[in-house]
């Protein structure tokens, strides 16, 4: 393709999403044209929300929470009409399969058909697994909560504490013996050669980084009676993305008894990055596993472990040197060691609006049930207990090993299956629920139960567990998850546009406009169908633009030397990509526009880097100056240093709730002890407040050395953009992706300083220029 053949794709794609969109504007006023001349012999639908709040990213549901919107009109509240209703519901609207199965144009116009009727979406959510009988019962008591008697799958009910406890233990035959994953191991490391000095200790904290670049780790440095160094580390096996070291038992000649080493793929990465970080040859490293342990409470062993000879470094750059930094070292590495335990039960939960005939229901969940687990035991009951708050729901425990010693391992699939099965047995009873997807209705993610639970736990404890809940909302960790579970519920709130970004993305928004286009047409006066047509459209074209972007990019930062392009080349489609990005941003509002934005900006700072280290190259530049990398990554820094501002204040505002956390603790504690109660009540109260005054002085001074490090972050970013932050400043998820990305930018700068395309030797000819000096 010649240079004039791709700038006409390009604009010729851009004019077609903007012709799209203008397009879907043009259908937008003809459809309420229909609209106000329908209200002249008609009564609109009650409840619509106004079109421009949808394609603003406002609220599809009124700024409430999305649990309250849960609503169903009296009539489609079901009464078990069976099969016959399941017919004729089928027959008088024209909606596809029952269940809202299969993929293609024909299945997303049955679905998008029956959510214009007034159907719910299918929810069935896996809230967690139990390990053990203690664990199976507790959860199965809890389902038994509000006094709601459980069926089993044999048609029992369980109507106390204690049938529950005795039917858990009848299924405890069946229960897992495997063993547990293993998370963390104990590792020593020494690099032949490499004595006991400043430089020598530099190289092996190159090493140890390089190595395990992206698994938490702790390390100490000790020096051998030959005057070399050797180091003893505590390293998470789980890094980024899928990556994991594994084990495997080995036996040596001459030993009887197996032996726990690195397998070869995880010796062969950890060897490669050593020898490509530090030069040093693949022979000169050596590494020996001696232990390995199993979730927060395996890494905090190992780490207090490690500490006993001294203290230690993480890959933070901050020290461990008592028992207790091991254990809150260990819970912070908790999310990341993505430790699994056996599973024995399932704690599944089926769901539908407010207004949902009871009974019904109840039927469907017990046939859905039957039909997906047939060869499983199981309990589950109904609670109302959430009918004011927008839902009901069906809870089910579930034995995960069948009779014939199979085991559930849900996946995305699988649950698109249980959603299919559990809307079509629902249709059965004359209920109006259909499987269909969040990407189907460019819904953003909602929250689960659990989220909900903890910041109910955090912001209205229950009376008779305050103590309990006030302790795990002090908890540094837990503090963490609670705001990203109110993150999450506030997105819930507003659901924003989902944006198609990944191909995968696109191709169903496609297939669900072509058909709520077929059934805004067919039903002119629907509003729901009008606005979900618009919503979609919208996801769609701005998905088609990202991705026209994304490929735009990709070609010319990955150019083939007999495929050049001039860094003024660049900045046309630079300019013309920009242009398109701020109109699209215009016609964006509220979270979408900020996703939309973040979505399009790493594609045009990519290539805007690439066009500053084309124009040096053009010049004839051999190797670049500080300055030089100084003023390429200053575009890139802007960014960096404004999102290192807005982490500095945030941090800020959690260190000062948290000293004030800490002080109503402390005033708390003093209050509990003035009283001089000696009840073994009392005491078990004044013991949990000293827990959460020493949870909460704890918060308080990480949240201060956090916040501290955030400022520092963004004054080095403003004074120095060139130069990398260092990893001690790296103290939060924030601040460590902050690193992670000037890393990449710093690492794309350096590359091009090595050698010259031979692409771009042949423009410097072309145009005319001499040979470089």
């Amino acid at each position: 393709m010649t240079r004039s053949a791709q700038i006409a794709w390009w604009t010729q794609k851009f004019d077609s999403v903007r012709d799209q969109i203008v397009a879907a504007q043009v259908r937008r006023c003809r459809f309420d044209e229909d609209i106000v001349r329908a209200r002249s012999t008609a009564t609109p639908p009650t409840g619509s929300e106004r079109a421009h709040e949808i394609i603003r990213g406002q609220s599809i549901t009124g700024r409430r929470d999305e649990e309250r919107s849960r609503r169903l009109p009296a009539s489609s509240g079901g009464g078990g009409g069976g099969m016959v209703a399941r017919r004729e519901a089928r027959s008088s609207s024209g909606i596809g399969s029952a269940g809202g199965a299969g993929s293609g144009a024909g299945a997303a116009i049955g679905r998008a058909r029956q959510l214009a009727a007034g159907y719910q979406p299918a929810v069935v959510k896996v809230v967690s697994y139990a390990h053990g009988v203690a664990r199976a019962t507790a959860t199965g008591q809890y389902v038994l909560r509000e006094d709601v008697p459980l069926e089993t799958h044999d048609g029992r009910v369980l109507a106390d504490k204690q049938a529950v406890g005795d039917e858990i233990k009848a299924w405890s035959s069946a229960f897992a013996l495997r063993a547990e994953s293993q998370d963390v191991a104990a590792l020593r490391m020494t690099l032949a050669g490499v004595r006991d000095t400043p430089e020598g200790r530099a190289i092996y904290g190159q090493a140890i980084s390089a190595a395990f670049e992206s698994h938490r780790h702790a390390y100490r440095l000790d020096a051998t009676v030959a005057g070399e160094l050797e180091a003893r580390l505590v390293v998470a096996m789980a890094g980024l993305a899928k990556e994991r070291l594994r084990v495997r038992e080995h036996v040596a000649d001459g030993e009887g008894l197996p032996r726990k080493q690195l397998d070869r793929s995880s010796q062969a990465r950890i060897t490669q990055r050593i020898a490509a970080s530090t030069g040093l040859a693949p022979e000169a490293l050596a590494i020996s596993l001696s232990a390995t342990g199993h979730g927060r409470d395996g890494a905090a062993y190992r780490l207090a472990k490690l500490i006993e000879a001294g203290p230690v470094s993480d890959d933070r750059g901050r020290t461990i040197a008592n028992v207790v930094e091991a254990r809150n070292a260990a819970r912070e590495w908790g999310p990341s060691l993505r430790s699994q335990s056996a599973r024995d039960t399932m704690h599944l939960i089926v769901s539908a609006k407010a207004g949902t005939d009871v009974e019904a229901l109840r039927r469907a969940a017990r046939s859905f049930l039957q039909d997906k687990f047939a060869d499983h035991k199981f309990m589950f009951g109904v609670h109302t207990d959430k009918e004011a708050q927008g839902h009901i729901h069906a809870h089910a425990v579930i034995a995960v090993k069948n009779e014939s010693g199979q085991k559930i391992h849900p996946s995305r699939e699988t649950l698109r299956e249980w959603r299919r099965a559990y809307a079509e047995h629902a249709q059965a009873e004359g209920l109006k629920i259909v499987a269909t997807s969040a990407r189907e209705r460019a819904s953003s993610q909602s929250y689960g139960p659990r989220d909900k639970a903890m910041v109910d736990a955090a912001d209205r404890p229950q009376p008779s567990r305050e103590a309990r809940d006030r302790a795990y909302a002090a908890d540094p960790v837990n503090s963490r998850m609670i705001d990203n579970a109110r993150q999450r519920i506030a997105t819930a709130r507003t659901n924003p546009i989902r944006l198609a970004v990944s191909v995968p993305d696109r191709k169903v928004v496609n297939e669900s406009v072509t058909a709520w286009r077929v059934v805004a047409g067919e039903q002119p006066r629907n509003e729901f169908a009008k606005e979900m047509f618009e919503r979609l459209t919208m996801a769609q074209a701005v998905g088609n633009i990202l991705g026209a972007i994304e490929k735009r990019v990709t070609h010319l930062t990955r150019e083939k030397p007999d495929m050049a392009v001039t860094s003024q080349q660049m900045a046309k489609d630079l300019l013309v990509m920009n242009e398109a990005v701020s109109r699209t941003s215009d016609l964006l509002d509220g979270a979408a526009k900020q996703q939309f934005r973040e979505a399009s900006s790493r594609y045009l700072e990519t290539l805007a880097n690439r066009i500053d280290l084309q124009r040096a190259s053009e010049r004839g530049a051999q190797k670049m100056t500080r300055a030089e990398v100084a003023a390429i990554a200053g575009p890139n820094a802007d960014r960096l240093i404004e999102r290192a501002n807005a982490t500095r204040l945030s941090e800020g505002r959690e260190a000062a709730a948290a000293a004030r956390f800490a002080d109503r603790a402390i005033g708390a504690e003093r209050r509990e002890e003035a009283a001089v109660r000696f009840d073994p009540t009392s005491q078990r109260e004044i013991r949990t407040e000293r827990a959460v005054v020493a949870n909460a002085e704890t918060s308080a001074a990480r949240e201060a050395r956090e916040a501290k490090a955030a400022t520092e972050a963004a004054r080095s970013l403003a004074q120095h953009p060139g130069e990398r932050l260092s990893p001690a400043l790296a103290q939060t998820d924030a601040l460590a992706r902050l690193r992670q990305e000037q890393e990449q930018i710093i690492r794309e700068i350096e590359a091009s300083e090595s050698a010259e395309p031979q692409s771009q030797k042949g423009q410097h000819n072309s145009a005319g220029r001499g040979p470089r000096g």
